[in-house]
């Protein structure tokens, strides 16, 4: 499709690639790093994962301040904190240490994550935005695939400060992209946030992923390296094969959310993250709960449906400012889940916050239900007289 092939969706491409290449190196080391180098244990894993995301939960403040800002210019400063801050975390030596970069990259990261579903709905039309999406999402895999093949090859012989240092210089690179990208096309919203109560299940869908995501984002490979004492190349292999089923699949599921509509694939999902919730909780064993976090990772790929939902039901100047509403609402949870998760890990084992997580999964999937199977488009206002 030529309008998919068009510049604008070239540059971001590209842009993606080279963020999901530094995600892949950093994301894949870091948990190892974490557990074999800086020692934390469940609690201070907790408290990390909240101080990470603390700029996710002020994304709203911070897309307010900056929503009359070239958007272009902003991703790319967005890039490079992210460069600065996973640099950095090949310079940590322990817990106290290691917050600060986190914090930093961390703001660049959920600021950028706004922006970029704005540009990513940029480039695609209403009518076609599940395939954009996931033909966009598919490239983030292809590249954190080869992010994740370079740590399984190299990574004994570079060390981890040389591996977030590479992440680092790859983030960059991702900066000298996205400056490229004609920001013209990214809708400029006048209004600095956009709390409207037509787009109250957007938000509710987004504060349920956030208590999923929250969960497994803490304690999904946590419990690998710590409770399975898997390896890194072992982590870095099942990135691999997750970074590869995914790949194939994202542009399947985009195009299907496009044949079939939102909530048929996105219940699906969550029934299938649910049973991978379970089967964490009460199947002990890691083979087990290896296959499961790649089973896991599939099956959330329905999720880009929240975006096409919005891209469907909101005005074009709504887009930005309520992407930026709903990922402040996802992170929400990021205040307490982790400290929760990693409390109740400590005092009843690692089964209790992954049936914690479960509830969550079941409320998404309620909440799925009330999306319409044919969601009409907003009518454009007619523009004022004389």
């Amino acid at each position: 499709m030529i309008f998919r092939r068009s510049y604008p969706f070239l540059i971001l491409a590209a842009t993606l690639f080279a963020f999901s290449f530094s995600l892949g190196v950093s994301r894949t080391i870091q948990n190892n790093f974490w557990v074999n180098v800086l020692g934390l244990q469940p609690q201070q894993m907790g408290l990390l994962i909240t101080a990470r995301e603390i700029p996710g939960f002020l994304t709203i403040v911070l897309a307010a301040a900056t929503m009359r800002f070239a958007p272009a210019r902003l991703a790319g400063v967005c890039f490079l904190v992210m460069a600065v801050g996973y640099y950095a975390y090949g310079t940590a030596t322990s817990f106290g240490t290691i917050v600060p970069p986190v914090l930093f990259a961390s703001l660049g990261f959920h600021l950028w994550i706004t922006l970029n579903g704005s540009f990513s709905l940029a480039v695609a039309k209403k009518d076609d935005a599940g395939r954009v999406l996931g033909d966009l999402q598919a490239v983030g895999f292809i590249a954190g695939l080869v992010g994740m093949g370079a740590v399984y090859f190299a990574v004994n012989r570079v060390g981890y400060p040389l591996a977030f240092a590479i992440s680092g210089v790859t983030m960059l690179i991702g900066t000298l992209t996205i400056l490229r990208f004609p920001g013209q096309i990214v809708e400029r919203s006048p209004q600095r946030a956009v709390v409207k109560r037509k787009y109250t299940l957007f938000y509710a869908l987004n504060f349920l992923e956030g208590c999923r995501f929250e969960f497994f984002q803490a304690f999904g490979i946590f419990l690998l390296v710590q409770h399975y004492q898997q390896s890194v190349q072992t982590i870095a292999i099942l990135f691999i094969l997750t970074a590869v089923s995914s790949a194939v699949l994202s542009p399947v599921v985009g195009r299907l959310i496009d044949r079939f509509g939102e909530r048929p694939l996105m219940t699906l999902g969550y029934l299938g993250m649910l049973g991978c919730f379970l089967g964490f909780a009460l199947w002990h064993d890691a083979v087990v709960a290896t296959a499961l976090y790649v089973v896991y990772n599939v099956v959330l790929l329905p999720e880009i449906g929240v975006s096409t939902y919005l891209k469907k039901v909101a005005a074009p100047a709504d887009l930005r400012p309520s992407l930026a509403t709903g990922v402040t609402m996802m992170h929400v949870p990021a205040l307490i889940v982790p400290i929760l998760g990693g409390t109740l890990w400590n005092a009843f084992g690692f089964e209790v916050p992954f049936l914690v997580g479960a509830i969550f999964i079941a409320g998404s999937l309620v909440a799925t239900q009330f999306i319409p199977r044919h969601v009409v488009a907003p009518r454009l206002e007619p523009a004022p007289a004389g």
